[in-house]
C-alpha cells in the first residue's frame, strides 16, 4: 500500500478491457453497503477460486498480494512490483487514516481523525498488518503461512529478509516510487503500454502533508530496519538493472 499501485492501474485501464483486469469492478468488487470490501478481492482464496472462464479472460492480476500468490496461481507471469522508502510509505499511510478510509468501517475501530501520527502509528489494527517490516512480509510469506491476505501478521527476521531478496530478484519489472519515472520507462519498454507521465492517483492533498518530527522518523526506521534494509537492496536492483540495459544498448 501507498507506493503508487493506484496510479499504476490507471495506466492499466489506458491500455485494457475493463474486464482484462483484476480485480475488475463488476465481476470482483465486493460492498459491504457503501463501503468496498477489501477482504473479499484482495483474499488470496478468492483470487484462487477465480472460474476458469474469468482466468482466461484475464489479462493483468493487480493487487496487495503476497508474491507467493503469483505461483500458488500458477501459469507464467510477467511480474512488476513497485516499492517506496519505508519511512515515507508509512507516513503515508498513516496521513490517509488520519483522512478517514473508505473501505474500512468506522464501527470496527476508533475513530482515528483527530489522533496525532504517533497515535495512529502505535494503534494495533494500523501496526502490525499494515507497518511493520510490511514489505519484506510480501515478498517473504509463504505457502507454509497459508497466506490468506497482506495483512496477516508474520514474524520478519533475517531469515524472512534473505527470502524476500531472493523473490525480489525473480521480479520482472521493479520500481520504486522514488524514481517513478524510470519505473514508468520500464512499463513502456516491457508492454508498450501508453502512460500519462503527469498522472497521479490516491495521492495525499498538499494541505494533509503536515510536518513531521525527526523522532517519529526514527521511530518508524528503527521498528522497520529489516524493510529499511529490503527497501535498500531493492533501489540497488533498480540501479544495477538500469545501469545494465544502458550497457547493453
Amino acid at each position: 500500500m501507498k507506493t503508487g499501485g493506484t496510479t499504476v492501474f490507471r495506466h492499466l485501464r489506458e491500455n485494457y478491457a475493463l474486464d482484462e483486469l483484476y480485480p475488475y469492478r463488476k465481476m470482483d468488487i465486493q460492498w459491504d453497503g457503501p463501503k468496498v470490501d477489501i477482504g473479499h478481492h484482495l483474499s488470496v482464496s478468492y483470487l484462487l477460486g477465480l472460474s476458469a472462464e474469468r482466468r482466461d479472460r484475464i489479462r493483468v492480476y493487480t493487487g496487495h498480494f503476497p508474491y507467493v500468490a503469483s505461483e500458488m496461481l500458477g501459469g507464467e507471469f510477467v511480474t512488476v512490483t513497485i516499492l517506496r522508502d519505508p519511512v515515507e510509505r508509512t507516513l503515508s499511510l498513516l496521513r490517509q487514516f488520519r483522512r478517514g478510509t473508505p473501505w474500512l468501517d468506522p464501527s470496527q475501530r476508533p475513530p482515528m481523525e483527530s489522533r496525532t501520527l504517533e497515535e495512529v502509528y502505535e494503534d494495533p489494527l494500523v501496526f502490525a498488518p499494515l507497518i511493520q517490516n510490511h514489505q519484506t512480509k510480501i515478498f517473504s510469506m509463504q505457502r507454509s503461512d497459508d497466506p490468506e491476505s497482506y495483512m496477516d501478521v508474520v514474524d520478519v527476521d533475517a531469515s524472512r529478509l534473505a527470502l524476500a531478496k531472493e523473490n525480489l530478484r525473480k521480479v520482472d519489472v521493479i520500481g520504486i516510487t522514488e524514481r517513478w519515472d524510470w519505473f514508468l520507462d520500464d512499463l513502456v519498454e516491457w508492454f508498450g503500454w501508453r502512460v500519462d507521465r503527469a498522472a497521479r492517483a490516491n495521492a495525499a492533498p498538499r494541505e494533509a502533508i503536515q510536518p513531521v518530527s525527526e523522532s517519529l522518523r526514527r521511530w518508524i526506521a528503527d521498528d522497520n530496519a529489516i524493510d529499511v534494509a529490503f527497501y535498500e537492496y531493492a533501489a540497488e536492483l533498480v540501479d544495477l538493472r538500469r545501469r545494465g540495459r544502458a550497457a547493453g544498448a
